[in-house]
């Protein structure tokens, strides 16, 4: 397959509401695309698919830096150059990361569209459904696909009227496993929890989230508020670089700790692990790196006996929705996983597939129809939602003869 051309951009996704946790409040998510042309030896044209969402407060990546990276680091690789199967092209996107020193330093958001965009184009040529990748790219036998997933819903701060609502529509809707955002007062905190419970009941499982909201002794005095109310896990309780924190934490609470923005690279992973700095991840693609790098660190934690969570990136549209629910089809051990409110918090969406977590979330989701990510991308609606025609760089068509430049 000749990789034809490489095209990026930046668009603006407005929300119905505002969406806030202890790091950031936002009515609005400025996404990376990427459309990957590719031509086959056969003649027939593919494209392919990639999305991802900058959080600088994560990854330290943003709108501009990841175009950067795309344009002028990545993708020249690739555009113009012929890949003869699957195994060349994965081993030119491992040659990629590598070179850029992925593994070590963040930068996911920039290199998961890419590589996205390349493997939903691979899956089409090579007429696989993206959840069959995982069992393509890995040796593990922890790749067995399921016909269906479900997914937990995330409840962001908001008045007490607002969260009553919110909780009442997800018990009716259908959710078993509800994440509450903390890390406001306590006494808020926990009257948060308290009311979550009261509404949910003792059978759903409840989950905190505190955006790295507190001290080592903050998180054990609300996890000890919190406990009547039966938490499974909190989630990023101190701050990203705060181990040796994690660590006192995770060996003295009887709550599941799970990490997030201190989980953004493999190395990290590692560090985690060694450390016993927690005991769950919680994997975004966004932010991890793609799919490659996402599937790695699922086999390092399952080595380990760590939980994994599937989160997600709020704001995603269903591009990146249909690649997360995909994974979670190839790897049906997710502890959870998050996501897929389009509908609910998206005023317009890029593809023309409802991806938006059926009614009755646990009655489960599956796969969309057709090769690849299953979804056909709405290019007007990507065009209305430009974000910068300044930030927007293409690598385009190349020949064979001067793939090496």
């Amino acid at each position: 397959m000749l990789i034809r051309s490489i095209k990026s951009q930046a668009v603006r996704l407005p929300f119905r509401f505002s969406f806030g946790h202890a790091l950031a409040s936002r009515n609005f998510s400025l996404n990376v695309l990427v459309k990957v042309q590719v031509v086959l030896e056969d003649g027939r044209e593919v494209i392919g698919w990639g999305e991802s969402v900058p959080r600088q407060y994560v990854t330290g990546e943003t709108i501009a830096s990841a175009l950067a990276a795309i344009n002028y680091s990545y993708a020249p690789a690739l555009s113009g150059q012929f890949f003869a199967n699957a195994t060349e092209l994965l081993a030119g996107l491992a040659q990629i990361f590598a070179a850029n020193d992925l593994e070590h330093k963040s930068g996911g958001a920039s290199f998961c569209a890419l590589e996205l965009a390349c493997l939903d184009a691979l899956a089409k040529a090579e007429a696989l459904k993206f959840y069959q990748l995982p069992a393509l790219i890995s040796q593990s036998d922890i790749w067995q696909p399921a016909k269906s997933m479900s997914y937990g819903g995330v409840i962001p701060f908001g008045k007490k009227a607002i969260l009553k609502l919110i909780l009442a529509g997800y018990k009716r809707y259908g959710f078993k496993t509800v994440k509450l955002k903390v890390g406001g007062s306590l006494n808020d905190d926990v009257a948060r929890v308290k009311l979550a419970r009261q509404i949910l009941g003792d059978e759903a499982t409840l989950r905190i989230d505190a955006n790295c909201a507190w001290t080592v002794d903050q998180a054990k005095w609300s996890l000890a508020a919190f406990r009547p109310y039966n938490i499974a896990s909190c989630e990023q309780p101190l701050a990203a670089s705060d181990l040796p924190g994690l660590s006192e934490l995770t060996a003295t609470v009887p709550e599941t700790i799970m990490v997030d923005e201190s989980l953004t690279t493999l190395a990290q992973a590692q560090e985690l692990i060694d450390r016993k700095a927690c005991n769950a991840f919680n994997i975004r693609l966004s932010k991890v790196g793609g799919l490659v790098s996402a599937m790695k660190m699922v086999e390092l934690a399952k080595q380990h006996n760590i939980e994994c969570h599937l989160g997600a990136q709020v704001g995603e549209s269903g591009i990146l929705v249909a690649a997360q629910r995909h994974l979670a089809l190839a790897y049906p051990h997710f502890a959870n996983v998050e996501g897929a409110m389009n509908l609910f918090l998206l005023k317009s969406d890029l593809v023309n597939e409802a991806m938006t977590v059926p009614l009755g979330a646990c009655a489960k989701a599956s796969a969309s129809k057709g090769y690849g990510l299953g979804v056909s991308v709405n290019e007007r609606a990507v065009a209305q939602l430009n974000y910068n025609h300044n930030l927007n760089v293409s690598v385009g068509e190349r020949s064979e003869s001067n793939a090496t430049r």
